[in-house]
C-alpha cells in the first residue's frame, strides 16, 4: 500500500497548525472554575488508580490501592438510565498467591471488551526493585503471581474465569502500565514484559479467540523466538468453563525504561503505546513488529497516551510535569510536529480522556481536574479549565460516550 499521499497530507496538516491560533507551542494558564460542570460525575473511591465504564453493561469499575489486610481492590457500580451510579458499590478482591498474602496487590488497568461481557484487569503487587528481583530470596514466590485477570459479567456481578501472564516474563512492583485492544479487538496488548536488562521494558500481546480469551495456538512472529507455555488457571468457573493452558504472550523489546504500555491507541493499521519519554508505534503489516518512537525533546519520564476516537489526534501527558502534547496521525502512524501546551503550575497525572460530546480533553492533576478545549479536528484550542477535587490525585477517570458523562474517582465527597 502506498502511504506517501497520506503521510504528506498529515505532515502538511501538522505544519499548517503553526499558522493557526494557538501556535504550535503555547503556554496556558488554567481558568479555575468553582463547580464541576454537570457532565462530570465524582465517585468516592479513595486512592484510585484506574477506571473503566461499559455503556453496554451499564457498569462502572474503579480500581484503587488498598492495604494487604483489607484486600478490596475493585469498586463495581451499576449505572441508572441516566448513567449515574446507583447505590453503594460491590467490592471485588483480586487474587494473589497465598505465599504473597502479606503483599498488597493493586489494579493498574481496566478494560471492557467492546462486544462481549468481559472485563480485563492488569494488576501488580508490592515487590523488590526490578534489578534485585531475580536474586531476592523470595523470587520464586513472585513467579506464581498472575498479572492478567479476565472476569465475565454474569447477572450484574464479576466472575473470574481466567488468569495468566505470570512467571519470569514480567516484572512485579511497578506502578504504571495498562492494557489495550487492537483496532478489531482481536489482540490484547499487555505492558511491563521483561526486556534484555533489568531496567528495559518490553510489551506483549495475546491473540484472542471468539470468546475473548487468549488463544491456545501460537501465532508466527518472525522477530520472536518460541515462548514456553504458561499455565493459566480458571477459578469460580461456570459449568461449561474449564482450565486451559495458554501460551505466554508474544513479547517485544522497546529499548526503553519501565513502565511500558501506559495507554494504548489502536489505529486501523498501527498501534500506539505510551512509555518512557514518548510513544511507540507498532506496525503489523509486514508480518512482524516494526517499532518507531516519537521522542519528547529534552524531556524524560513516563508518558501516558490516548487518542481521539473520531479525529486523527493522539494526546501525550508527561507525568508529574506541565507539558501536554497533541500529535496528528494517519491510521496510527504519527507525524513529527506536535502541539505542545505548557500548563501553568500543572503536575499532570494519568491517561488523558477525550470527551467527544463536549469537545474536551480531561487530564488529571494533583487535587485538580483539567478540561482542555479541543478544536473540531482534535487539536488543542489553547483553553484550559480546571476544577478542584477532594483527591490527592485525579488519576482514575473514564468517559461514557452513551451518556456524555465523565467519571472521576475522588478520595472523599465535597
Amino acid at each position: 500500500m502506498n502511504r506517501l499521499p497520506v503521510f504528506s497530507a498529515v505532515l502538511l496538516f501538522a505544519c499548517g497548525a503553526q499558522a493557526e491560533n494557538p501556535p504550535r507551542e503555547f503556554s496556558v494558564t488554567p481558568e479555575v472554575i468553582k463547580e464541576a460542570p454537570p457532565f462530570v460525575t465524582q465517585v468516592v473511591v479513595p486512592n484510585a488508580n484506574c477506571a473503566a465504564v461499559s455503556d453496554q453493561l451499564s457498569m462502572l469499575v474503579i480500581g484503587h490501592d488498598t492495604p494487604a489486610a483489607e484486600n478490596q481492590h475493585l469498586a463495581v457500580f451499576h449505572l441508572d438510565r441516566d448513567g449515574r451510579p446507583s447505590g453503594e458499590p460491590a467490592w471485588v478482591s483480586l487474587p494473589r498467591p497465598e505465599v504473597l498474602s502479606g503483599n498488597a496487590n493493586y489494579a493498574l488497568g481496566l478494560l471492557f471488551h467492546p462486544r462481549l461481557p468481559l472485563l480485563y484487569v492488569w494488576q501488580d503487587i508490592k515487590a523488590p526493585p526490578g534489578d534485585k528481583q531475580e536474586n531476592h530470596p523470595e523470587f520464586a514466590n513472585y513467579l506464581e503471581f498472575d498479572h492478567l485477570l479476565i472476569y465475565e459479567v454474569k447477572d450484574g456481578a464479576l466472575e473470574l474465569v481466567q488468569t495468566g501472564a505470570r512467571g519470569t516474563g514480567f516484572h512485579c512492583g511497578l506502578t504504571g502500565g495498562t492494557i489495550g485492544f487492537d483496532f478489531a479487538a482481536r489482540k490484547l496488548f499487555v505492558p511491563n514484559a521483561v526486556g534484555a536488562t533489568s531496567d528495559e521494558a518490553g510489551i506483549g500481546f495475546f491473540t484472542l479467540d471468539e470468546d475473548g480469551m487468549p488463544g491456545e495456538s501460537q501465532e508466527r512472529v518472525l522477530t520472536q523466538p518460541k515462548e514456553k507455555p504458561l499455565k493459566v488457571t480458571s477459578k469460580n468457573d461456570a459449568p461449561n468453563k474449564s482450565s486451559r493452558s495458554v501460551l505466554m504472550p508474544k513479547r517485544h523489546r522497546t529499548h526503553r525504561y519501565y513502565p511500558s504500555g501506559t495507554g494504548w491507541f489502536a489505529g486501523s493499521e498501527a498501534m500506539v503505546m505510551g512509555g518512557y519519554s514518548g510513544c511507540m508505534t507498532l506496525d503489523f503489516n509486514n508480518g512482524g513488529i516494526r517499532q518507531s518512537w516519537f521522542n519528547l525533546p529534552e524531556l524524560a519520564g513516563p508518558c501516558c497516551v490516548s487518542g481521539h476516537p473520531k479525529q486523527p489526534a493522539i494526546y501525550i501527558a508527561l507525568q508529574d510535569n506541565n507539558r501536554l502534547f497533541q500529535i496528528a496521525h494517519a491510521d496510527g502512524y504519527v507525524s513529527l510536529l506536535p502541539q505542545v501546551a505548557s500548563v501553568t503550575a500543572a503536575h499532570l497525572t494519568g491517561i488523558p480522556v477525550v470527551l467527544t460530546k463536549q469537545s474536551r480533553l480531561a487530564v488529571g492533576d494533583t487535587k485538580f481536574l483539567h478540561l482542555f478545549g479541543l478544536q473540531p479536528d482534535g487539536r488543542l484550542d489553547g483553553k484550559d479549565e480546571k476544577v478542584a477535587l477532594a483527591s490527592a490525585r485525579a488519576r482514575a477517570i473514564t468517559y461514557s460516550e452513551k451518556h456524555g458523562r465523565l467519571y472521576v474517582a475522588v478520595d472523599k465527597a465535597n
